[in-house]
Formats: C-alpha cells, structure tokens, sequence
C-alpha cells in the first residue's frame, strides 16, 4: 500500500511539473530533431522510464523464480537419492 501512495505522489508532482513547463524545447539526438513542448518530453521520459524499470523488474523476477525452481529440483534429487 505504501508503494502505490508514493506512485500516486510522484504522479502528481510529474504532472504539477509539466503543467509548469510548457514552452516548445528544440530535441536533438544523433541526426534526429524535432520540437515539442517540455511538457510532453517530461511525460514521454516519464512513460518510458516506467517501462524500462518494468523490463528490468521482469527480468529479475524470472530469473530470481528460474533460480529457485532449479535449486527445488536440486534438493527434491537429493531426497531421492536418499
């Protein structure tokens, strides 16, 4: 529960941020540009930190559950053995 009101508070002071940032900002990576408001890079930075954190959280949780199968496997062999 204490997660999602700390999600819910950072939430909101993303979007307080954004409200106050609105001017257009020039971006520019590699051989691509574009203009867009500050506030819609804020929000599109926000997105896909969220999901990058997402994968990465994934693929510690399978691997943490993959490992913990393998060692089950390997103790029920053990017992077997006995």
């Amino acid at each position: 529960m204490a997660k999602f009101i700390i999600g819910i508070i950072i939430g909101i002071l993303v979007i307080v941020f954004m409200v106050q940032n609105v001017e257009t900002v020039d971006i520019k990576f590699l051989a691509w540009s574009a203009s867009m408001q500050r506030a819609i890079m804020i929000l599109i930075v926000f997105v896909v930190g969220i999901g990058i954190g997402f994968v990465i959280r994934s693929i510690v949780y399978r691997k943490k559950k993959k490992k913990k199968e393998e060692e089950e496997e390997e103790q029920e062999k053990e017992r077997k053995k006995e």
